[in-house]
């Protein structure tokens, strides 16, 4: 079998823990922006409403984060050869942080708060009168792109994107009425 020198494996175990944790360290870094500017969002909007999509996905992201940090505390038992026990630890623990890293980006893009005249998802709040048109993706997996005047694009899930198509399509008929009321008088 193959045979590795500790030199070497710990060049790649410190590799591998460097580029995941540098991964964690954006993805929580965008987290915490989300988290800012949602409850700024919130606290200005009296009448945001909050919505969360991606809750059992990301339960069952935490139920993996906490089986391959498990696996990597008991990586003796999983690992026939004793010289290759650093990379089967490293790798269930890279893989756990991942995870983790997984867990907040679907937190992130799975949770929306909607107004009146818009709506909050990523970091950020459009507008519904910014909408230029709602596309929906061709493939094995559905989203829909939407597009905005001043050449913003963002894509969401199936289900977000929809919910945001009817609550801009009624944001259209609600100016709609009072452009006519103001027109008859």
């Amino acid at each position: 079998m193959f045979e590795m020198n500790t030199g070497l494996q710990w060049i790649i175990s410190i590799g591998l823990i460097a580029y995941v944790g540098y991964s964690l360290f954006k993805t929580g870094k965008e987290f915490r922006e989300y988290r800012k500017n949602s409850k700024e969002y919130l606290a200005k909007h009296k009448d945001a409403k909050e919505e969360h999509y991606g809750i059992w996905q990301c339960t069952l992201l935490v139920i993996m984060t906490i089986a391959c940090l498990g696996m990597a505390l008991f990586a003796q038992l999983f690992s026939v050869d004793e010289s290759q026990l650093l990379l089967y630890r490293v790798a269930y623990l890279c893989i756990g942080i991942l995870f983790v890293g997984l867990t907040m980006e679907m937190w992130i893009h799975r949770s929306i708060i909607f107004t009146e005249d818009g709506f909050f998802i990523g970091t950020r709040a459009y507008r519904y009168r910014m909408i230029t048109t709602l596309e929906k993706s061709k493939g094995i997996i559905k989203t829909i792109r939407v597009l905005f005047q001043n050449g913003d694009v963002i894509q969401v899930s199936l289900k977000i994107g929809e919910l945001i198509r009817v609550r801009y399509n009624e944001f259209k008929a609600i100016k709609k009425e009072k452009k006519e009321k103001r027109r008859r008088r």
